[in-house]
């Protein structure tokens, strides 16, 4: 009798294995096949997977880009210095050791000549701009230089520098470059003490990194009067006069109209 009863538990035990392993199959299968996946926590839905490929694609689309213009970069470099600009395809056959199709050779060399040919442009247009004509308003002027020094740095016809750098010892004497009024006499942290004269025929100077002042506002001035003293102010690390001209409100290079 008690071996037929451990039989007996044992096919029980075999049917309720085999039981919970059916109903683990459906289960799965259930899950699996049906909407009822996406109830599982960290399931991802379909838009979580198209967003996540849409995000592949714009990474991918980004490194192409990066790629070219780190490619134009080092061409440009190439080209400003005069040496044979790379091939349109060194760069992808390096990062993938394959040929690139034709429609992609053709972006590639169509980019690369439209830079080649703005760059060519850019520096042609640089060699052939005239120099700066006088104004013929500004001619009849009799200028005074404004002090025994060295040009450190000229005029720049961009904008970006419209005013020239004088290198002088500290305690040389500025002086006013026509006759004029001073309109503007201050210091401030980035440029020392400043200063601004208003002359006849539309024309105004300004005097920059100035040690100290020796006019002050209102005071009216000869050409060749001593207005201010060179000395390391402001930014600068060096005694310096910044002298910019203006006429009409429009900045012109000193250097035109005064023998430095």
């Amino acid at each position: 009798m008690a071996k037929q009863a451990r039989k007996l538990d044992r096919h029980q035990l075999l049917s309720l294995s085999a039981g919970a392993l059916v109903v683990m199959l459906l289960t799965y299968l259930l899950i699996a096949h049906t909407p009822l996946r996406r109830t599982i926590p960290g399931y991802p839905s379909r838009e979580t997977r198209q967003a996540a490929i849409e995000n592949y694609q714009k990474i991918d689309s980004l490194e192409k880009v990066i790629d070219l213009w780190a490619f134009q970069v080092a061409n440009i470099q190439r080209i400003a210095t005069g040496r044979e600009p790379l091939p349109i395809d060194s760069m992808r056959l390096a990062q993938t050791g394959t040929e690139p199709d034709a429609e992609e050779l053709a972006v590639w060399e169509t980019s690369d000549s439209l830079l080649r040919a703005q760059v060519e442009q850019l520096d042609a247009g640089q060699r052939a701009a005239p120099a700066p004509a006088r104004i013929e308003a500004l001619q009849g002027l009799k200028f005074v230089k404004p002090l025994k020094g060295t040009i450190k740095e000229g005029f720049s016809r961009t904008g970006s520098h419209p005013f020239i750098e004088i290198s002088a010892p500290s305690g040389t004497q500025v002086s006013a470059i026509l006759d004029g009024r001073i309109v503007s006499a201050e210091w401030n942290e980035l440029e020392g003490c400043t200063m601004k004269i208003q002359h006849e025929g539309d024309v105004t100077s300004f005097y920059r990194h100035a040690d100290r002042l020796l006019k002050s506002v209102g005071d009216q001035v000869k050409a060749g009067t001593a207005v201010a003293v060179v000395g390391e102010t402001g930014e600068l690390s060096q005694a310096l006069i910044q002298l910019e001209i203006r006429y009409k409100n429009q900045p012109v290079d000193p250097a035109l109209y005064i023998s430095f």
